[in-house]
């Protein structure tokens, strides 16, 4: 027979001042989130998922804090998601010239350029992953995590990416 977790009255969490919750989540969404769309969202799933989990909540007057923490990592989440809509290789090339020293050989200049390019022609998902890699310094296994897949998933996705970046690049076919 297996353990199924009850909700009786003993729990404390009909009690909960739900509209009080909201509001304060909807607060911490904001602290994370420019857009208003995005803020209500954040913490409508924050609470839902809050709603789904409160059997698991056995601190008596904690649900404030446990809430609102759910929240913010619920807007971290849709933040983390939203970059994957941005451009993420969108700098001028005027930008990449200034302060550069004269003797700065300009073929390397070229072949960043040329990189920048070919990164800006991948799919936005691709670009973050490679951006977030070797950019941000991510494991494998930490954007596995992120990405809520496992990390073969990401090995072989990156090892895909560094293929179709090569292929552009150099114009070989491996």
């Amino acid at each position: 027979m297996q353990n199924i977790r009850t909700l009786d009255a003993g729990h404390g969490w009909d009690s909960w001042d739900w509209a009080g919750l909201r509001a304060s989540c909807l607060r911490e969404a904001r602290r994370v989130l420019s857009s208003e769309h995005d803020a209500e969202e954040a913490a409508q799933d924050a609470l839902l998922r809050a709603w789904r989990g409160r059997g698991g909540q056995r601190a008596a007057g904690g649900e404030s804090w446990w809430v609102r923490r759910i929240a913010r990592n619920e807007a971290l989440r849709r933040a983390s998601r939203q970059t994957l809509r941005q451009d993420l290789y969108t700098e001028d090339y005027a930008k990449l010239l200034e302060g550069l020293p004269a003797s700065q050989d300009l073929s390397l200049l070229a072949e960043i350029i040329d990189l920048r390019n070919a990164i800006a022609e991948l799919a936005p998902k691709d670009a973050l992953l490679l951006k977030l890699r070797y950019e941000g310094d991510l494991t494998q296994g930490r954007l596995a995590r992120l990405a809520g897949v496992p990390e073969g998933t990401v090995k072989i996705r990156l090892h895909r990416i560094r293929g179709r970046l090569r292929e552009r690049l150099t114009g070989e076919n491996d």
